[in-house]
């Protein structure tokens, strides 16, 4: 029979190798000031405008119709940079970092929903002087963008969405139950190689998740505060059937999609398209070989056809 010692000197060993591992984390995934990523990451123009206590982090690039840019979930403004660099030629283009994202950080209000960003959106667009812009969103900022449009069609010129959640369908159960109050801690023991495959999931060529890419993702998620605020949004998320809103909608709308999305299954486009229905119209845009993060994946192409989609859109309006 085994005595209790032979049992319990492995247990203390264990519990020590946990609390060392956790403390060992704790300090060396801390979280990182604003003010240093800003100037790792801010690059030029970087600009700031305090609205109900948030401090949006934006750039204006560019001259001529104004294009607003709003990025996927868990990533930042910086995502946009492909477009951005041909876009400014023609376009004022104007991206900025989400509530709980890159280098605008937590919204003190706690409130991380589609309505809350729009104001944020709206006061930023009143701040900047412009009054009629199209506006394009991927992931969450395709839910942010389609909200913003239905609310305030008198400033949409017309709109893309990539990718963007809010159909109907199966969920996940422990989503549906609600995240515990305390889950918000477990992200401070995540060590960086575990978000490899986070970004890797989404994506069809693995290869495009470069230890560049996975460092920046989680030097910006570790941004103080952004952790904690990333589990306040995950646990508001969204789920109601967005038709009552979509019928509003009634500039131009294109709807993209990666066909080999593992998170968002392809039949959501034709969703969309018939709850669109007071439109002016819907094109529908499938990129086969692609996943959830097509600017991403694929900007060049994706690139092309919306700016086909949105030339054509201003000069039908002349």
């Amino acid at each position: 029979m085994l005595s209790w010692r032979l049992i319990t000197v492995p247990l203390k060993i264990l519990l020590a190798i946990i609390v060392l591992y956790v403390v060992w984390v704790l300090f060396a995934f801390r979280d990182i000031p604003i003010s240093e990523l800003e100037k790792k990451y801010g690059g030029n123009n970087l600009q700031r405008f305090d609205i109900d206590g948030v401090s949006l982090a934006y750039k204006v690039e560019g001259q001529g119709p104004a294009i607003v840019l709003i990025h996927s979930h868990y990533w930042t403004m910086r995502f946009w940079q492909p477009w951005v660099d041909v876009l400014k030629e023609n376009y004022t283009v104007i991206r900025y970092d989400l509530t709980s994202h890159g280098l605008t950080g937590p919204d003190p209000t706690e409130d991380y929903s589609r309505k809350r960003a729009s104001v944020l959106l709206e006061g930023l667009m009143d701040h900047i002087g412009v009054d009629k812009f199209s506006l394009v969103g991927s992931s969450t900022g395709g839910a942010i963008a389609f909200y913003y449009t239905a609310t305030r069609p008198e400033q949409v010129r017309d709109l893309v969405m990539i990718n963007t959640p809010g159909m109907p369908r199966l969920t996940n159960k422990y989503m549906e139950r609600g995240l515990p109050s305390w889950g918000g801690y477990i992200f401070y023991l995540l060590p960086q190689e575990i978000f490899r495959g986070f970004l890797q999931a989404p994506v069809v060529d693995k290869d495009l998740i470069t230890d560049e890419v996975l460092t920046e993702f989680h030097e910006m998620y570790r941004g103080s505060g952004n952790r904690m605020a990333e589990f306040h949004r995950m646990r508001g998320w969204e789920k109601t059937d967005p038709a009552p809103l979509l019928k509003n909608i009634t500039v131009p709308t294109m709807v993209m999609w990666g066909e080999d999305n593992p998170q968002l299954p392809v039949e959501s486009v034709d969703l969309f398209e018939e709850r669109l229905i007071n439109a002016e119209r819907v094109e529908k845009v499938i990129y086969p070989d692609v996943g959830h993060i097509v600017p991403f994946e694929i900007p060049g192409q994706s690139l092309a056809d919306v700016e086909t989609f949105i030339a054509a859109n201003l000069e039908g309006a002349q």
